[in-house]
C-alpha cells in the first residue's frame, strides 16, 4: 500500500505509518512548527498533516527520497536566497532525507505564515444545523500526490477551482494510477504509462489525454503528431463532469505504448 495515500486519524497515526529514517525528521519538523505556532492546532488535511489558525498555516508529507513541505507560494518567494539548496516549486519546498532540517529558517517560514493568517478574519461558525453535506470528496482527494495538491494551490482562483475539480474527478475514476508532478504539471499513470493530465497556460488549463484520438470523442481536439487529444477550460462552469468521466473511463481501456517510445525509436505502439 502506498502509505502517502492512505488517510489518517491524526499526526501521530501519519507519524507511525512512515518508514523509520523518516519518522524523526518528521517530528523535528513537527517540533519546529509548533514552536514557532504554538496555538496552532494540528489536523489531518488532504491526507496530509497540517497546522491551522484562521486557516491552514502549513503542510508537510513524507516523500520518497525527501520531506516535503508545504507553506504556500509567498514564503518561498519571500525567503528564495535562504532556500537556495533546496528544491522549490510554487508551494513546495523538498528536504532531502540525508541532510539535517534547516529549523531556525522553517520557524521563520511559519512565523511568516501566521502574519499572513493574522490578516484572515477568523471564521464564525453558525450554530443552525444544515441538511447539506461537503461537496469535498475527502477520500478522492486524499488519493493525490502532496505536489499536486501544492501545484493546485499556486494557481489562480479560477484555474485553481478547474484544477481541483479535474483532480478529484480523475482520481476518482482512476484510483489505481499513480499521480505526480511530471514535466512541471500533474500527471495520472497506469503501470508507468502516462494516461491523462492537465497542465496550466496563459488562457486556462488545458486537459490531455496521451491516447485521446482513439476515444472516438468530438469533444476532445487532436495535439501533437502522436495520439494525444486535448480540451481547454477558463471556468470550472466549463467541466462537464459526466463527459470527463465518459473519457476517463476510455483512458484505462484505450492506451499507447508512451512508456517505451523513446526506446521504441518513436514508434507508438497500441497497449490496449
Amino acid at each position: 500500500m502506498n502509505k502517502s495515500n492512505s488517510v489518517f486519524n491524526n499526526i501521530d497515526a501519519y507519524h507511525a505509518a512512515q518508514d523509520a529514517d523518516k519518522i524523526s525528521l518528521l517530528s523535528q519538523l513537527r517540533s519546529a512548527i509548533l514552536q514557532a505556532a504554538p496555538k496552532a492546532v494540528e489536523t489531518i488535511s488532504y491526507g496530509m498533516p497540517a497546522f491551522k489558525q484562521n486557516k491552514i498555516l502549513v503542510y508537510y508529507a513524507a516523500g520518497k527520497n525527501h520531506i516535503g513541505f508545504y507553506p504556500t507560494p509567498k514564503p518561498i518567494v519571500h525567503f528564495a536566497k535562504e532556500l537556495t539548496g533546496y528544491k522549490t516549486s510554487k508551494g513546495a519546498i523538498q528536504f532531502p532525507l540525508d541532510k539535517p532540517l534547516p529549523l531556525a529558517l522553517i520557524k521563520k517560514i511559519v512565523r511568516f505564515r501566521m502574519e499572513e493568517d493574522s490578516l484572515v478574519a477568523p471564521v464564525i461558525k453558525k450554530t443552525a444545523t444544515t441538511n447539506k453535506k461537503p461537496t469535498t470528496n475527502k477520500k478522492e482527494t486524499a488519493r493525490l500526490s502532496p505536489d499536486i495538491i501544492a501545484y493546485n494551490k499556486a494557481l489562480s482562483k479560477a484555474d485553481k477551482d478547474i484544477g481541483e475539480l479535474l483532480a478529484t474527478t480523475i482520481s476518482g475514476q482512476l484510483p489505481t494510477a499513480e499521480n505526480k508532478i511530471w514535466h512541471a504539471h500533474p500527471v495520472w499513470f497506469l503501470d508507468g504509462n502516462p494516461i491523462v493530465g492537465y497542465s496550466k497556460l496563459k488562457d486556462g488549463v488545458r486537459l490531455l489525454f496521451w491516447s485521446g484520438q482513439s476515444f472516438d470523442e468530438p469533444g476532445l481536439e487532436k495535439e501533437g503528431k502522436f495520439k494525444a487529444a486535448e480540451k481547454r477550460y477558463t471556468n470550472k462552469s466549463e467541466v462537464n463532469t459526466k463527459e470527463l468521466v465518459r473519457w476517463l473511463k476510455k483512458s484505462a481501456k484505450i492506451q499507447w505504448d508512451y512508456k517505451n517510445i523513446v526506446k521504441k525509436k518513436g514508434q507508438l505502439d497500441r497497449l490496449v
